[in-house]
């Protein structure tokens, strides 16, 4: 990424208020995952409960193609204000009941339903709105950047969120969440944002959903990274809502320790999305994607392994740069591949397969309570590795540098 383009992004005030938003909401999501986790083991000792949580938050993705097409009938921005202020009300439901000591299992799964709910619309809305604010030539350096600075909301937000449990309680964590919240309401209320002119629209949403199915059907590499995206989200990322459990039982560590750990993995996540801001190009894109998905699966087999702590830091490192590739550029293809009026939908279509990724919770949480933590993370995690070969024989077109060549570039 060239000094000037870099530039041009950070003095784009309408990305910069996006990716601020991105930065409140960033450490919120893993402060919570992190706080709702041992919440949920210490209220329940069931490995399977704390999966269901995990279940409950990524469910409603099933819902963003709807969202987008929502999206692309209304405000996106008033759309996130609005999110915006379910969280607020939620965490501070949630700090209050604990301070009460009322706070009991289902209010953790009701709240992670509610704020999963937000979450899907992460892609097609604010998302959305930076792909229309930066332009087609400037997404994979704005996502990289915008995943440069998640990645320290990944350090930040567990350490924060260990630390706290640690010393004042688990209501500071959420406490923060109403001010963090709150401070993404303001940003969000100075963005200057106009709904793009698409047309007088005759058709029904139901026939756009349909409309972008087709649309996105017709391409290998959009759907090439959909199917990635299901590998990663079914066999890759249910491992996070066992990682706690794993690192109290196999390497006996404590909140804070169990925070530094999913910190170290953002440490990895930053590092992948400096290396990828610097030098990525659009015929990067989709072997990054590959080959990075690769990496954090193989990472989550060693982890499983893993009996020493420290040498568990540096797995997770590794891993982390690996989930920046997958990541940033998961984002970066789709709204490259897409035409400007199909992104929102394109997007929907990513938090879609998200929302199948909740399988996978259950599934390991199941294997789980049946055999041990660690086994469940090495056994999804190798089933992901064998998704993954059959993701580079099915879809050849996501190993090559020409894969982008023909999408659209407007």
């Amino acid at each position: 990424m060239s000094l000037e383009n870099q530039q041009k992004l950070l003095r784009n005030p309408q990305f910069i208020r996006l990716w601020a938003v991105g930065w409140m909401t960033g450490t919120m999501m893993w402060l919570e995952m992190l706080v709702i986790a041992l919440l949920a083991f210490e209220l329940t000792e069931s490995p399977f409960l704390v999966s269901f949580t995990f279940f409950l938050r990524f469910l409603p993705m099933l819902f963003g193609f709807a969202i987008g097409v929502l999206g692309e009938r209304l405000n996106r921005k008033y759309l996130m204000i609005a999110g915006l202020v379910v969280q607020v009300v939620t965490s501070a439901a949630l700090a209050a009941l604990i301070l009460a000591d009322k706070l009991a299992y289902w209010h953790l799964a009701v709240a992670s339903l509610v704020v999963g709910t937000i979450q899907a619309s992460e892609f097609p809305i604010r998302r959305a709105m930076i792909g229309e604010f930066v332009g087609i030539r400037s997404v994979g350096r704005a996502f990289s950047l915008e995943q440069a600075t998640n990645s320290l909301w990944r350090i930040l937000g567990p350490f924060i969120g260990g630390l706290l449990l640690a010393t004042i309680g688990a209501h500071g964590g959420f406490l923060l969440g109403v001010v963090l919240y709150s401070l993404g309401i303001l940003i969000s209320v100075s963005i200057k944002y106009d709904r793009p002119a698409t047309g007088e629209r005759t058709t029904g949403p139901l026939a756009e959903v349909f409309e972008g199915i087709r649309y996105i059907n017709s391409s290998q590499v959009m759907v090439g990274t959909l199917a990635v995206t299901l590998v990663f989200n079914v066999f890759g990322f249910p491992y996070l809502s066992q990682q706690p459990v794993v690192a109290r039982q196999e390497l006996m560590a404590s909140d804070i320790l169990i925070g530094v750990l999913q910190s170290v993995e953002g440490a990895g996540m930053f590092a992948g999305a400096a290396l990828i801001a610097v030098f990525a190009r659009p015929h990067h894109y989709t072997r990054i994607y590959m080959w990075g998905s690769v990496s954090y699966l193989v990472a989550i087999v060693l982890f499983s392994q893993s009996n020493e702590y420290w040498l568990t830091l540096v797995i997770l490192f590794f891993g982390g740069i690996g989930m920046s590739a997958f990541a940033s550029m998961q984002t970066a293809i789709m709204i490259y591949a897409s035409s400007p009026e199909m992104r929102g939908r394109a997007l929907g279509a990513v938090a879609v397969v998200i929302g199948i990724g909740p399988i996978g919770q259950l599934g390991i949480g199941l294997l789980a309570n049946i055999y041990s933590p660690a086994t469940s993370v090495l056994t999804v995690a190798s089933i992901g590795l064998v998704g993954m070969l059959a993701a580079f024989v099915i879809y050849p077109i996501m190993n090559r540098s020409s894969s982008l060549d023909t999408c659209n570039t407007n």
